[in-house]
């Protein structure tokens, strides 16, 4: 199996819909290959951001602000000629302005309530008087843990990357952690990580 073909099928197997075969395969090529590995965490990355900040909007006064930043009237037909000549420019700067709005909008009304993000919840541990998630000793996870207003310690052993946003990460003399561990606390670090998710999944991967 190529590369081309293994982040195909990285796709199918997100969606759930690969086949017994083309998993034994695509898996195998994982074992072998980082950078298609790298690739199928960052996708997973970005599926976790996405069902976790559904509920962000623009706030309401949004366009009036952007709207009161643009050039004066006497410079707007330069400023457009400029716009056409860059259209890619013009692009990533519109898009870079509505998702830090969008961004710093969702970090300062965000629920503050623990919120977690795993596939393996019956597996972990919820200290409420501490707000901690635990991954207990001898237990494995398979996939990314992200926990929201609330710190981590690992235990035992996570396929996949750990992210506290608003937390920080703990990691025991047993634990092992087969993906990144990022501890997210300042509003900025917090609008990087995001970006920095969004645009690793937009540009393309080369081999």
């Amino acid at each position: 199996m190529d590369c081309r073909e293994a982040k195909q099928l990285n796709h199918v197997f997100l969606d759930k819909d690969i086949d017994q075969l083309s998993n034994q395969r695509l898996q195998q090529h994982l074992l072998n290959c980082e950078e298609c590995r790298i690739h199928l965490q960052q996708l997973q990355k970005v599926i976790a951001y996405v069902e976790s900040a559904s509920h962000i909007q623009a706030p309401s006064d949004f366009t009036a602000r952007v709207m009161a930043q643009l050039p004066p009237v006497a410079k707007r037909k330069s400023f457009g000629n400029w716009m056409r000549r860059h259209p890619f420019v013009t692009a990533a700067a519109v898009f870079f302005v509505l998702m830090t709005g969008s961004l710093f909008t969702s970090w300062i009304d965000r629920d503050n309530t623990l919120q977690i993000t795993s596939s393996n919840m019956d597996k972990l541990k919820i200290d409420k008087e501490r707000n901690v998630v635990v991954v207990p000793a001898g237990t494995t996870l398979t996939g990314d843990l992200i926990v929201r207003n609330g710190s981590v310690e690992v235990e035992g052993e996570v396929k996949g990357n750990v992210v506290a946003i608003d937390g920080r990460v703990f990691l025991a003399s047993t634990a092992q952690v087969a993906g990144d561990t990022e501890s997210i606390e300042m509003i900025f670090d917090w609008v990087w990580y995001e970006m920095k998710n969004i645009g690793n999944d937009l540009l393309p991967l080369t081999h």
